[in-house]
């Protein structure tokens, strides 16, 4: 074989190598690629059981005086000794729920998900409202229910302390701090309590705690009086709000 003839078939062999290879990593490449992609994505969660529903639930206590909040919503010594925990998180409060329950839920779905909760009797303007207490890790929550029959619904969930909006206002908040983050009041006045709701979180209800002003200091009517204008520049110095909730929509 001449010189010439060998030098041509070894460039044609070097060629056809290179090709060879180079089509194998092509058609290669798309299966590789698809399984690191695939190895990078996690397997899908199994989505979290309903709550059971319970079709008949414990009656109220029938004692209203000692299974009863104050006037501003807040429990005695004797009823939070006696409230249960039912969920190791604290909840954050946003206006379509907090934590697991929301404005709207079944009261067959709620005793179905906490299966230990105080029934008590929640005074407000001048009426006693079914609720129930319950703690989230350090929050104590107070769910306020339109009946006591399974089919009743939540209609408010007021986190009394420990829970806070996810822009961080809740029990002992300045009113200078909540306008800030929402923007300009609108005034709910009860028989003697102001509470707030803010155009920019719908849903969202803050109750505020009148700074002490000593024995008597301030009427009813003191107290509806500070609730006007644009802002809380009115109220005594040292007020801050009590609480806040998410409620059910008025229909």
């Amino acid at each position: 074989m001449s010189l010439r003839r060998s030098t041509v078939l070894g460039v044609s062999a070097v060629i056809c190598v290179a090709a060879c290879s180079a089509g194998r990593s092509r058609s290669d490449a798309p299966a590789a690629n698809k399984a690191a992609a695939t190895a990078d994505v996690p397997a899908a969660m199994p989505a979290a059981p309903p709550a059971p529903y319970v079709t008949e639930i414990p009656p109220w206590p029938a004692d209203t005086n000692m299974m009863s909040t104050d006037r501003d919503g807040a429990l005695p010594a004797r009823l939070r000794a006696v409230v249960h925990v039912c969920g190791a998180l604290v909840p954050i409060v946003a206006a379509d729920s907090v934590g697991p329950f929301y404005p709207g839920q079944p009261l067959a779905n709620l005793f179905g998900a906490c299966t230990r909760l105080v029934q008590l009797w929640h005074w407000e303007d001048g009426k006693y409202l079914p609720a129930v207490a319950v703690k989230m890790d350090g929050a104590l929550l107070l769910i306020d229910a339109s009946g006591v029959i399974p089919e009743a619904v939540v209609t408010r969930i007021t986190a009394l302390d420990g829970a806070r909006t996810a822009e961080g206002i809740g029990h002992g908040s300045l009113l200078a701090d909540a306008q800030h983050a929402y923007g300009v009041p609108t005034w709910r006045r009860d028989q003697c309590a102001v509470d707030v709701v803010f155009a920019s979180r719908p849903g969202l209800l803050f109750h505020l705690s009148i700074a002490d002003g000593g024995p008597a200091a301030y009427t009813c009517e003191d107290i509806r009086r500070f609730a006007t204008g644009v802002d809380f520049r009115r109220f005594p110095e040292g007020s801050t709000i009590a609480w806040v909730a998410a409620e059910l929509a008025s229909s």
